[in-house]
């Protein structure tokens, strides 16, 4: 297990050196608690929409990101919505329910980063901090290890 501390222009900068920026996500920069991007929409008329989200929580593998809304968005949701659609989410571990955006994290790193798991995910005093576990198979080593103890595991 590993405990990790980022701030939110390190967390960018990981995931843009990894790939892990869809490619129709541009300009992403971390103020504060708040990530502020542009996303790249298929419209002609409205070629891409500057949003910002926040760190909302990490919940059952997900890290979820409130989008940042206003009046004149709220009224909107249903052209997000459209225009989420279009992007394939789920291609990237993500899906949508206005207003926040779920992203299974751990889908996105086995990808790229084999026997490591992210099992918990918070934000304080203006950075994020990530609690790894070792990851065999597919699988949590700590969840392996309570299986073991209840003589659930494989043997």
């Amino acid at each position: 297990m590993a405990r990790i501390v980022l701030s939110g222009d390190e967390l960018v900068n990981i995931l843009r050196a990894n790939g892990l920026i869809p490619d129709h996500v541009t300009d992403v920069r971390a103020n504060g608690e708040e990530i502020r991007l542009r996303v790249k929409t298929p419209w002609p008329v409205l070629k891409s929409l500057r949003v910002g989200v926040r760190f909302a929580g990490f919940d059952d593998g997900e890290v979820v990101l409130q989008l940042v809304t206003n009046r004149v968005m709220d009224r909107f949701d249903w052209l997000i919505d459209k225009m989420l659609e279009s992007l394939r989410l789920h291609d990237h571990g993500g899906r949508w329910e206005y207003p926040r955006l779920f992203v299974d994290v751990n889908r996105l790193i086995e990808q790229r980063l084999q026997g490591v798991a992210i099992e918990e995910m918070t934000f304080e005093d203006g950075c994020f901090h990530v609690r790894t576990v070792h990851r065999c198979n597919g699988e949590a080593a700590g969840a392996r290890a309570e299986d073991d103890e209840n003589g659930t595991g494989e043997d």
